[in-house]
């Protein structure tokens, strides 16, 4: 018999899963911010109509990471002595970094089909 493995869907899940965000308890404190934080980040990007599926999946990543980021440092600062916390640490931040990078850190205008159909700019 298989067992079925139990999701917590009021905390982070210890790995990464396509639409883990999705996954949680929305009346949790940590969906809130997981959301608010995919949200803002999809705004910046052009809004979140305007990511393409794979836009749309480094966003859920870096959400993640930056989540396991802060787990980690929290655990790093109640346990100063965790050597392989530091490196995980490490790897983490490269990784957040290369994902930043790819989806860019330069804020983008959402498309306005309405001032487009006018031909001119917004006042």
């Amino acid at each position: 018999m298989i067992k079925k493995r139990r999701i917590d869907k009021k905390s982070l899940p210890p790995r990464y899963e396509p639409g883990f965000l999705e996954k949680l308890d929305r009346r949790t404190e940590i969906f809130k911010v997981l959301r608010r934080s995919f949200t803002q980040i999809a705004s910046d990007l052009g809004g979140e109509e305007e990511l393409s599926h794979i836009q749309h999946a480094l966003v859920e990543r870096f959400v993640f990471l930056e989540a396991t980021l802060t787990k980690i440092e929290h655990d790093m600062a109640t346990n100063p002595d965790g050597s392989e916390q530091f490196s995980r640490w490490v790897q983490a931040v490269n990784s957040l970094t290369g994902l930043a990078k790819t989806l860019g850190i330069q804020r983008r205008v959402a498309s306005r089909p309405w001032i487009e159909a006018k031909g001119g700019k917004e006042q």
